[in-house]
């Protein structure tokens, strides 16, 4: 499988604001259509990690047992986890139906960077809306620096020297999530574009959300040649802690490691190629958190870069 198509779904793990569902046989169904049916499906779909791993690790040959591990911040609280799908909640047919309907939909309907509130008609027995939200892209850096307005967030000219920034994918906070509805709100918009969903007979109502100027996740690329490197940071302020989910027969590796006294978590996956170094960024009030994750080819970024770049991220 080509490994940019890998990357760019591996970006979209740590969205919290994905579904708790299991994607893995549809995910699996879809890389197998064709050609083009599989470049749709990487624009498209966000879906959770165990859907990716399912995908490019599919059998275990030279890893040991499963291990999974947790980040803590400096008073031993934890901060960021991966734990087995086994605990992870297992959604209905109906929902992932929907779910599906609405990733393609969305992708069809929003421009970059603008967001809405959907009902889908079909499949939703408890009349349920959907917030989504398309990224803003990035291929000029002053303007991607203008426009994040946390000046405390380093957005690098470069990282291991001589890998440039190449662009940026990043997706703001619309104004459902930085001021969310009351559940009486929420209860009448579902209701009023659930009668314009039936009224147009097109399936689905949408209503524009306004956005924001607050970033929730930044993608950042950068590029020597070929050769790639991620830089992701999400915006968890107060928000819940991030638990990534890995299915167990997966083949990964993952161990603490630590960096300037920050602990940081290494992940390898196995026939990809692929790993990552992952740390969270907490202020002395806990009021900011902000989650880093720095990924690259095992043949052409080693462990130690990886560790390097993220003590230029710490200065």
């Amino acid at each position: 499988m080509n490994m940019d198509r890998e990357r760019d779904l591996k970006k979209l793990f740590d969205d919290p604001r994905i579904p708790d569902v299991d994607l893995t046989g549809k995910v699996m169904n879809t890389l197998y259509a064709q050609p083009k049916e599989k470049e749709r499906f990487f624009v498209k779909y966000k879906v959770a990690l165990t859907a990716f791993v399912g995908m490019m690790l599919m059998a275990s040959t030279g890893y040991a047992a499963v291990q999974y591990h947790s980040l803590n911040n400096k008073d031993g609280e934890v901060v960021y986890e991966t734990k087995s799908t086994k605990e992870q909640r297992k959604s209905s047919k109906v929902e992932l139906e929907r779910w599906e309907a609405f990733y393609e939909l969305k992708d069809k309907v929003l421009k970059n960077g603008e967001a809405g509130l959907f009902y889908m008609v079909a499949n939703n027995p408890n009349h349920e809306t959907i917030l989504g939200t398309k990224v803003t892209i990035f291929q000029d850096l002053s303007q991607l620096r203008d426009k994040i307005t946390d000046k405390s967030i380093k957005i690098a000219d470069k990282v291991n020297g001589n890998y440039t920034f190449q662009k940026a994918d990043v997706i703001f906070k619309n104004a459902q999530e930085v001021n969310p509805p009351s559940s009486e709100e929420n209860k009448k918009m579902a209701e009023k574009l659930r009668k314009q969903a039936e009224e147009s007979n097109k399936g689905y109502a949408m209503m524009p959300v306004e956005m924001t100027d607050q970033f929730f996740i930044l993608n950042a690329t950068y590029q020597n040649g070929e050769d790639k490197i991620g830089v992701n940071i999400t915006n968890l302020t107060g928000k819940s802690d991030p638990t990534t989910y890995i299915e167990e027969k997966v083949e990964f590796k993952q161990e603490k490691v630590q960096v300037k006294g920050i602990e940081m978590l290494h992940t390898e996956f196995g026939p990809s190629q692929w790993h990552e170094l992952k740390w969270v960024y907490e202020s002395p009030d806990k009021k900011v958190k902000y989650v880093y994750t720095i990924d690259g080819d095992m043949n052409k970024v080693s462990k130690e870069t990886l560790m390097k770049i993220a003590e230029s991220y710490l200065k």
